[in-house]
């Protein structure tokens, strides 16, 4: 330092009023906003931890939010102006299984995993609406994911809410169990224990119905052909592996 003496850089601490290290809320949230605060609190850590203070991390909380900020008004947009003539099941499918995550893990306490459920969230939209315009479900959708993140950042769902015109009778929304399982599965095909394709298939297909599959797969049956079969191991829904001899 000034001094000539040496610094010596002690380790991080967590904030406590006996360390007389906490951070005043008022200022960083004068500089912030509340919701970036809330974020960058319920990111941190479990609420079982202590919380680690960051600036980095507060900027990258503010910054994130200024994000969802865009792609609100994008979205907004396309609500307000675009025609619409269709709706999309992938997004109905996508915000049936936020809607999930977001209350299991609410009821569980794990508030840092919703941030990061919000972030998967953001990402998504980015790239889903470059490829889609003109949704009939698009209002709708958004609206849920929106009250989905209300108790994280409300201020800023309230103002999107207000925005789009949904603001009025907003209840928590429900989802669909059933949706949440996947009808497709991906089950590795094996030939004497060396994998050779994988098949997408229905989940709960047979092992009579897979085999013919196999058959029909011209990349596979280049394996079967003129070969006898010895035996099947068949794994439901995960592999099937077809013994020949050489």
């Amino acid at each position: 330092d000034t001094d000539g003496k040496e610094v010596t850089v002690g380790p991080s601490e967590s904030m406590s009023k006996s360390k007389k290290n906490v951070i005043d809320p008022e200022n960083i949230i004068e500089n912030y906003g509340a919701d970036a605060v809330r974020l960058f609190i319920l990111s941190d850590s479990p609420p079982e931890k202590d919380v680690q203070w960051s600036d980095q991390g507060m900027i990258s909380s503010y910054k994130f939010i200024q994000k969802l900020w865009i792609l609100h008004n994008e979205i907004k947009n396309s609500i307000l102006e675009d025609k619409k003539d269709r709706k999309d099941e992938e997004l109905d499918k996508f915000t049936n299984q936020l809607i999930a995550k977001f209350t299991n893990n609410l009821e569980k306490f794990n508030y840092n995993v919703i941030i990061a459920n919000m972030y998967e969230t953001y990402n998504y939209l980015i790239g889903y609406l470059k490829k889609n315009k003109n949704l009939i479900n698009l209002k709708e959708n958004y609206k849920k994911i929106l009250t989905c993140f209300s108790p994280v950042i409300p201020h800023f769902s309230n103002e999107c809410l207000s925005e789009i015109g949904a603001s009025e009778n907003i209840i928590w929304p429900s989802y669909d169990a059933n949706e949440l399982e996947e009808k497709d599965v991906n089950i590795v095909v094996q030939i004497n224990g060396k994998k050779r394709a994988i098949l997408n298939t229905k989940k709960g297909t047979t092992k009579k119905t897979l085999l013919e599959s196999t058959k029909k797969d011209r990349n596979i049956n280049k394996y079967l052909e003129n070969k006898k079969i010895k035996k099947i191991i068949f794994v439901q829904d995960r592999l099937i592996n077809i013994l020949v001899n050489e």
